[in-house]
């Protein structure tokens, strides 16, 4: 039999059957729209064909998406939802966004920001957690986010090579991202690139094929040099910790001798990477621990931002501003109300206060724990490999978006759903296979 694209033995025969089960049958419609959506936010064709942009088509595809599954669902009567905590957690994050809005410092500003962003953003992780049923629907996904990986890697190198760039009265010249939400502002374009670097990982760790492997490792050599040229220092942060992660589980699985062979490997890439760097990289990273280096400010500007938030939630820590009202906090203490913290987590609290805060960090929590908790428990059953690849991806990516969104305003963005949503679905087909393996 086979559960969620997974080939495991029957009682009846020692035959492994790769014919996808009944469930992955399901849900078609709401999928493909699922992935029109994906294809819009990532590769947004509307930025390459204006005429597009009337019709909204990452909308409309969304909420195809949704009605379908929801219709789909009551139809056959089945539940709208997995139950999970990353769905539970959601919930409860939903529920305190909605709390805020009466509560908060502008009823009618928080409102709309409910609906959007925010609302797009919830709806989205409820049909990844939903759909991605199946090991195959999982591979399409994350084949598609790696895809975008190598577009957005080789637009940044492209724009860098041909001047396109951002010029500030006193920061060197950073190369434009992509165009799209997601990743035209070099530091956005940091942060995907290093979740999808993660994710690349998990694929070349669940295949078999030579030939396949040889392409991811050349993806992967190509992601990390987008990450590098946008010189953002929350990704060279991110990427750190992924390499440094890496090497660990490297060592863990050699063995004490390879302690010599990762040793000349830190240093080989020290060298490396000191020598390849584009002109101000290094200086630029140095400005982390040398504050007078950073020739924008940007660093003391985002460290008073940091105190302005914290400040705020010492003084609400109940209710917060409101959801989205940072920017009234800033104002308040003569600041622009454009601005936005740059920290996932002083973001939250400074919207929804503690309570806000400490669901939204447990969700990251959960998140982790059950990607790890999903590759102990299918390590048994070998015909499971790809999913424990993918779950070891995904568990580096949490981490990598973590370090790297700590140090910027995205707490409500797409990303981070995404990440949650697949989580979910990883730890429901990780629980229906271990089911499907006990006698």
């Amino acid at each position: 039999m086979t559960v969620g694209g997974i080939a495991t033995q029957t009682s009846r025969s020692h035959h492994i059957s790769w014919t996808l089960p009944a469930p992955a049958r399901e849900n078609v419609i709401p999928f493909a729209c699922l992935m029109f959506f994906t294809f819009v936010l990532f590769i947004s064709p509307q930025s390459f064909f204006p005429v597009l942009e009337p019709l909204r088509p990452a909308q409309m595809s969304a909420g195809i998406a949704a009605l379908a599954y929801v219709l789909g669902c009551l139809v056959h009567r089945r539940p709208l939802t997995i139950v999970t905590p990353e769905v539970q957690l959601v919930s409860g994050f939903t529920l305190l966004a909605l709390i805020s809005i009466p509560l908060s410092r502008s009823p009618g500003g928080s409102f709309e920001y409910f609906l959007a962003p925010f609302l797009k953003s919830i709806i989205i992780f409820f049909l990844i957690a939903n759909l991605l049923a199946t090991l195959p629907r999982l591979k399409v996904l994350i084949a598609f986010l790696v895809l975008s990986g190598v577009i957005y890697s080789t637009t940044v190198l492209y724009n860098l090579a041909t001047g396109h760039t951002m010029v500030s009265r006193s920061e060197a010249e950073r190369a434009w991202g992509y165009p799209s939400p997601l990743a035209l502002n070099p530091d956005d374009l940091g942060l995907i690139l290093n979740v999808i670097l993660s994710l690349t990982v998990g694929l070349y760790f669940g295949t078999r094929k030579r030939a396949v492997k040889v392409l991811l490792l050349a993806v992967m050599g190509l992601t990390v040099v987008g990450i590098v040229v946008t010189f953002s220092r929350a990704a060279f942060l991110a990427l750190a910790v992924t390499l440094s992660m890496l090497l660990v589980r490297w060592v863990r699985t050699r063995g004490p001798l390879a302690l010599l062979s990762a040793f000349v490997l830190v240093i080989a890439g020290v060298i490396v990477g000191a020598v390849l760097a584009p002109a101000g990289y290094v200086d630029r990273l140095y400005s982390l621990v040398d504050w007078n280096r950073d020739r924008v400010g940007s660093i003391q500007q985002r460290s008073l931002m940091l105190q302005v938030a914290s400040t705020s939630i010492l003084e609400n820590p109940l209710i917060g501003a409101g959801l989205g009202m940072e920017g009234l906090v800033y104002a308040e203490h003569g600041l622009g109300s454009d601005w936005a913290t740059h920290s996932i987590f002083l973001m939250v609290g400074s919207d929804l206060g503690i309570p806000g805060l400490l669901v939204y960090s447990l969700l990251f929590v959960q998140m982790l724990r059950g990607l790890r908790q999903t590759r102990r428990r299918l390590e048994a059953i070998p015909q499971a490999g790809e999913v424990v690849a993918i779950a070891l991806g995904l568990e580096l990516a949490v981490w990598s978006y973590l370090f790297t969104a700590a140090f910027l305003p995205v707490a409500y963005d797409y990303t981070g759903y995404y990440l949650a949503g697949t989580a979910a679905a990883v730890r429901a087909l990780g629980a229906r296979l271990v089911a499907a393996r006990t006698p």
